[in-house]
């Protein structure tokens, strides 16, 4: 089963979780979210990281999520990731997190690429009925 760990600003990985929770009815195994304060040192969030990423991995590989490219989550995120072991998606919302739940027990690949589309099909405009 493939690891997924979530590094996002403050409490916003915690909310997607506890709402995926409710979603399957159960918390997700192997998945822990590392919030990120604006008091928080990157260079000590990047060994907690590593550790949190090593607990993950059960041979299967981790899936790094985070939410805003460029910003500090997302900077740190690329530093850990590897590719094959350690994948990372940025822009990460809810049906994204679902998807990846949902195909962990595939390949990291495949895991990734489900998660990928899962985010993007995931956005609509939704329009007033008439």
């Amino acid at each position: 089963m493939v690891g997924i760990l979530i590094i996002s600003h403050d409490e916003l990985g915690n909310s997607l979780a506890q709402c995926a929770t409710h979603i399957f009815g159960e918390e997700p195994p192997l998945l822990i979210n590392q919030g990120i304060s604006i008091h928080d040192d990157p260079d000590a969030i990047i060994i907690k990281a590593k550790s949190l990423i090593e607990e993950l991995d059960q041979g299967d590989g981790v899936l790094i999520m985070t939410d805003i490219i460029g910003a500090t989550p997302c900077n740190i995120a690329r530093q850990l990731t590897q590719s094959g072991r350690v994948e990372c998606l940025a822009g990460m919302n809810l049906p994204m997190l679902v998807r990846a739940i949902s195909y962990r027990h595939e390949p990291l690949s495949t895991m990734l690429e489900k998660a990928f589309t899962g985010a993007r099909d995931g956005i609509a405009r939704i329009l007033p009925e008439y």
